[in-house]
């Protein structure tokens, strides 16, 4: 049986995203959402505590011939899954081996926010927020190749659309006015 610390990917807290957006508008700074694609299925399995069993599922009916009587076919899972108890962990580990090899730090008041400060590889400061499946990415620049540079280079590691400047997350509406920074939240 696996616990909850074991088991539970890290979220932020509201208040972390909530930080993330007022620090964007107080600073300028561009925010935008990227959503991954099957998120669970881009975990690694490696990312299990050790001695964690290996997970094998029956064929669902009519695959293949499969019936509901047929005992002695079994498939492997080699990775996550949604309804997995530990999918969320996986993939959020999975990201932030990612997120650390590129040269980003993670904050010091959250396990799912990362920061890159400016210079090298993006001249501009870049703040990322994940929740499960859903990323809200700020960044300092006014030129915005920085911002699509690093949603490209994520992009070729991670599957995920590119929903550009946010408007809506995790049920907040979020307005913005460039001139007066962010309108209602």
């Amino acid at each position: 049986m696996t616990t909850p610390t074991v088991s539970l990917g890290p979220v932020p807290r509201a208040s972390a995203m909530c930080t993330i957006v007022l620090i964007a508008a107080a600073d300028s700074m561009h925010l935008h959402l990227v959503d991954w694609e099957q998120a669970f299925i881009q975990g690694k399995w490696a990312f299990l505590p050790e001695g964690s069993p290996a997970i094998f599922i029956r064929p669902p009916i009519g695959w293949d011939g499969a019936s509901e009587h047929d005992a002695n076919t079994v498939f492997k899972v080699t990775k996550p899954l949604y309804g997995h108890p530990a999918a969320a962990r996986c993939l959020h580990f999975t990201v932030d081996e990612h997120l650390a090899a590129e040269g980003f730090v993670k904050a010091g008041f959250e396990e799912s926010v990362w920061v890159w400060e400016a210079g090298g590889k993006y001249s501009s400061k870049i703040v990322v927020g994940i929740h499960i499946n859903d990323s809200l990415i700020a960044c300092a620049s006014a030129d915005l190749g920085v911002l699509e540079s690093f949603k490209q280079a994520l992009f070729q590691r991670f599957k995920g659309t590119n929903e550009g400047e946010v408007h809506e997350y995790l049920g907040c509406t979020i307005k913005r006015n460039w001139v007066h920074g962010l309108g209602p939240f």
